[in-house]
């Protein structure tokens, strides 16, 4: 193996050796973009995400959208900094490619100026939640979520809805609760979801990746998306800066 690849780099090659994506490929045609795999991450990986929340929640920036969502993030700039195993892993190619052949296309990194390219959600108090909702590309090409289970001592679940934007295919309901290391993975303009709201003396922490089809955004669009995570995620500080170990 090579010197320059990540320790995630390795445990996710060994771990995908195992996991073989064509059949994944025809669950996530057929769910409609949306695929969950409950046991995805190596422990060790899981071991140094959990590691990595305590190193960085005291940076967690607090948000409330009135009747909307209520909870906590941190930005990949500063996840830059405070916990690199995770870059580590958004970058990890045997991730990417993995996850290429389930989408059946190119999937390349957000852009380094994208605050929202790598993120942890932590809710930590009664009623963090966040309503129903798209994770809406504002690339040029489409954008993939890609959410891991990190921390979840909670009653909170995933409720999703398939198939809302396609022409004659019925709307199909679901609800899940992530595992630490399962994986999400979807179209963010195909699936409707939300998280529901979190009880009394419990916690949950997340961790969401983006991945672009194309990373070119459109004209005005990135001070709208940046506005918009500004206001409802991570803080003036957090997007309006660039971290140490940004750029790709």
């Amino acid at each position: 193996m090579s010197a320059g690849r990540s320790d995630a780099d390795r445990a996710m090659q060994e771990r995908l050796q195992d996991l073989d994506a064509q059949p994944l490929r025809q669950d996530f045609v057929r769910h409609g973009a949306f695929l969950y795999v409950p046991e995805f991450l190596p422990q060790r990986i899981v071991g140094q995400l959990v590691s990595a929340v305590a190193a960085a929640r005291g940076s967690v920036n607090r948000n409330y959208l009135p009747g909307h969502k209520q909870g906590g993030s941190i930005s990949r700039h500063i996840l830059d900094e405070l916990a690199p195993v995770i870059a580590d892993l958004y970058r990890s190619p045997a991730l990417i490619a993995w996850l290429e052949r389930v989408a059946g296309e190119r999937l390349q990194l957000s852009p380094p100026e994208d605050a929202h390219a790598y993120a942890l959600y932590f809710y930590t108090r009664p009623g963090d939640h966040i309503g129903w909702h798209y994770d809406t590309s504002y690339y040029v090409g489409r954008r993939y979520t890609l959410l891991f289970g990190v921390v979840d001592d909670s009653s909170c679940r995933l409720d999703y809805e398939l198939h809302t934007r396609e022409r004659g295919v019925p709307t199909v309901a679901g609800s899940l609760q992530i595992p630490p290391g399962g994986l999400v993975f979807f179209d963010g303009d195909a699936l409707r979801h939300r998280i529901t709201p979190l009880g009394h003396e419990e916690l949950r922490v997340s961790l969401t990746f983006e991945y672009v089809t194309d990373p070119r955004i459109r004209r005005g669009w990135r001070l709208i998306s940046n506005m918009k995570d500004a206001l409802g995620y991570f803080g003036f500080r957090q997007v309006f800066r660039r971290g140490k170990r940004g750029a790709p």
